[in-house]
């Protein structure tokens, strides 16, 4: 007894003691938690009832029901500490892990429940412990080395951490130490030569440069597993004895394609490395230090620089002497993930469109960058081919010509349109739409569903998307969702032009659809067994069958969370550039009632039109109840500076009793207001909305993370 009471008194001594510390410490961190007001933030208050179209009531459905799905997603599939259920030895995935999860954090910065927030850090993390310490595969937090191609996939998760809080230390850190592994920061990873302005290996991370060699090879032929079956032609073209993939059948053969592969497609910098400067972005985004600016505006200028002396097709490699073909005898085209192999203009279309955006970006607003993307898009265009009643572009170039003609993805046109908001870039865009009279799949005899088997006129295995890009009607919504999250760019692009009017309701029950599909899929418990369809899926007993052990893609197929009809509806934009780019947009949102990024609760948003002045945004509160504030922001890094803001107000009022008879037209008047800032605030009482036309300078401030509330500057933690 008489210890006990000792040991309550050396308690209570220590609470006096270290509790007048430990409430100041709370007082500190509540004080940085509550940022100081926003001086002469703009206010307009709507006055204007409503009654909410379909796609105001879906779209909160959608976002909120999607949070839910998230977290069971997450549960089913996670252990305790948020590693996925999968194998823990062995070969991890430094893209399809992270790919699980990557849009959670975008789904909470667009107005996401609030437990995303925490869920999005904690799977970033356990994703990243797990390829640290099961797979040994990342290095500092980074991958020790791998293409761009996959490393752009999986960074999308880190980079829309920087959405939810940009205050984060660990985050921010880590943005910096990734940056600069590629501007020669870090003595372990010497991957960028500044003198000639090239990145010197298409495997990097932050081990370095990995150059080929003879004695790394391994026989490339039928028997090699997964992507090389064969699926995408020759690697490397013009050894003797091989002129068709058959050849690689034969074991000599397979033996010398190692060889050459690791002598030509791994060493010197490729089209694909444009994806490096997506992280010095993301640092400036943190930062504001010039020096990341700098880097990206040298590299991609030294990419346009080559795309000029080339006549206007951005060559796919350069050796470590940097002079384009070094490896290729002297031809443009065929470095590793470019025109030729695997994937052709698929894959480096998007590294031109990323890299433009992001050098604009930083550049407040240089559109001369977006030449690089232009130029390949008017030669493919001009080389282009109507097949009956089909318009078809080629995707690879060898060294017998231009092969594997197919539709155009419209990812292309979108996003060249939107950063430019040029009439020129619109009038690409109805070119290659009134080029199709009739949809690919018929026009080529193709298979519907096609699961990337085509007809396309030249018969070949990894026509992704075909069969959805090359409708000819670009206002139908299709039932799709594919890796990327996107291909819904054509009917989106006819509600911006007006002749689209139910595209919002459309697509947003579209991915309701999809997400009840995908929680269905797991309530099953289907599993991805294998990835590529062309080579048959298997069929397993699922009750005997160990989830260890699917196919990495497993998660990312099922995730349920699809963000494509958000940002087109309420941030005006198409969705971003998968593999490579930033998501950029024309608009973004804040809660300033609840300090956070987002709708508030009850909030819907759509972006009925576009053009290089102004935007038309309408804005809905769904509650009958309580009042909301919505802060909008010009650009999603506030980039975009508002000039004058055009809204009604009513002006007539109700009968001062209530009464059976019909309700009156309302009148109302225009109201005009000049922001000059980034951001304004909007308040929407009970069951009000407005229809706001923004005037806007486009990239006329320094893109931030930071939050309205911040300041200039993100206060990192």
């Amino acid at each position: 007894m008489v210890n006990c009471l000792k040991t309550i008194v050396a308690l209570l001594c220590l609470l006096v003691a270290v509790g007048p510390r430990f409430a100041r410490a709370q007082e500190a961190d509540k004080q940085r938690e509550q940022p100081p007001s926003i001086p002469g933030l703009v206010t307009i208050e709507s006055n204007v009832p409503v009654k909410p179209e379909g796609w105001a009531v879906l779209e909160r459905r959608l976002m909120d029901d999607m949070s839910e799905a998230a977290v069971v997603f997450t549960k089913n599939y996670t252990r305790s500490g948020g590693t996925l259920v999968w194998r823990t030895d062995g070969r991890g995935k430094v893209d399809d892990m992270y790919e699980a999860f990557y849009n959670y954090p975008l789904l909470y910065a667009m107005g996401g429940d609030e437990r995303l927030r925490e869920l999005s850090f904690k799977q970033f993390n356990a994703v990243t412990r797990n390829l640290t310490n099961n797979f040994g595969m990342l290095h500092k937090d980074f991958p020790t080395g791998s293409d761009w191609f996959h490393l752009s996939e999986g960074l999308h998760f880190f980079y829309f951490l920087g959405l939810v809080d940009p205050t984060d230390y660990e985050t921010v850190a880590r943005a910096k130490l990734f940056a600069g592994l590629y501007m020669n920061e870090d003595p372990e990873a010497p991957n960028y030569d500044a003198k000639l302005h090239i990145i010197r290996a298409p495997k990097t991370g932050s081990l370095g440069p990995i150059f080929g060699s003879a004695d790394k090879a391994r026989p490339y032929g039928s028997t090699q597993p997964g992507a090389s079956d064969l699926l995408w032609g020759l690697p490397v073209e013009g050894l003797p004895g091989i002129a068709t993939v058959d050849d690689l059948r034969n074991p000599e053969n397979a033996r010398r394609m190692g060889i050459a592969m690791q002598e030509r497609l791994e060493r010197g910098d490729v089209a694909m490395n444009i994806g490096a400067t997506s992280l010095a972005v993301n640092a400036y985004l943190y930062t504001g230090e010039q020096k990341y600016a700098d880097w990206v505006k040298e590299y991609i200028g030294a990419w346009l620089e080559r795309t000029k002396a080339n006549g206007g097709f951005t060559p796919d490699n350069v050796g470590l002497s940097g002079k384009v073909g070094e490896y290729q005898n002297g031809n443009w085209w065929g470095g590793s993930y470019g025109w030729r192999f695997p994937h052709g203009f698929y894959s480096v279309g998007m590294a031109f469109q990323a890299g433009a955006e992001n050098a604009m970006l930083v550049s407040g607003g240089d559109a001369r960058y977006l030449e690089m993307p232009r130029s390949n898009l008017d030669h493919l265009i001009g080389l282009g081919k109507n097949v009956n009643g089909a318009f078809v572009v080629p995707y690879k170039k060898t060294n017998n010509g231009w092969i594997r003609f197919r539709p155009l993805e419209r990812q292309f046109l979108a996003s060249l349109w939107s950063m430019s908001m040029d009439p020129a870039d619109w009038q690409r865009i109805e070119k290659v739409r009134l080029a199709s009279t009739k949809d690919w799949h018929v026009a080529t005899n193709s298979p519907y569903p096609n699961f990337g088997t085509a007809n396309a006129p030249d018969p070949h295995p990894d026509c992704w998307n075909c069969d959805v890009e090359g409708i000819a009607d670009w206002r139908k919504v299709v039932e799709i969702r594919n890796k990327e999250d996107r291909s819904h760019e054509g009917p989106w692009l006819r509600f911006i032009a007006g002749d689209n009017p139910d595209y919002p309701e459309k697509i947003l029950s579209m991915s309701y659809g999809e997400v009840g599909w995908r929680l269905e899929k797991m309530r099953r418990g289907d599993l991805q067994i294998d990835y590529d369809p062309p080579r048959g899926m298997k069929t397993v007993d699922k009750t005997k069958f160990d989830i260890t052990k699917v196919s990495p893609h497993h998660w990312h197929n099922l995730n349920p969370v699809t963000t494509e009809a958000l940002i087109q509806l309420t941030l005006g934009a198409p969705q971003l550039i998968y593999n490579g780019g930033l998501l950029q947009t024309r608009l973004r949102y804040f809660d300033p009632v609840n300090l956070r990024p987002g709708l508030p609760k009850d909030v819907a948003a759509l972006v009925r039109k576009l053009d290089a002045d102004s935007v038309t945004l309408e804005l809905v509160n769904l509650s009958l109840f309580e009042s909301r504030d919505v802060i909008v922001q010009g650009g999603m890094y506030g980039e975009h500076q508002f000039t004058r803001v055009k809204y009604q107000k009513r002006t007539d009022q109700d009968r001062g009793q209530p009464d059976e008879f019909a309700r009156g037209q309302m009148k109302f008047a225009d109201q005009y207001v000049d922001v000059n800032r980034k951001f304004f605030q909007v308040r929407l009482p009970p069951a009000t909305g407005l229809t706001l036309e923004i005037g806007n300078k486009r990239f006329a401030n320094k893109p931030s993370y930071a939050f309205p509330w911040h300041g200039d500057h993100v206060p990192v933690r």
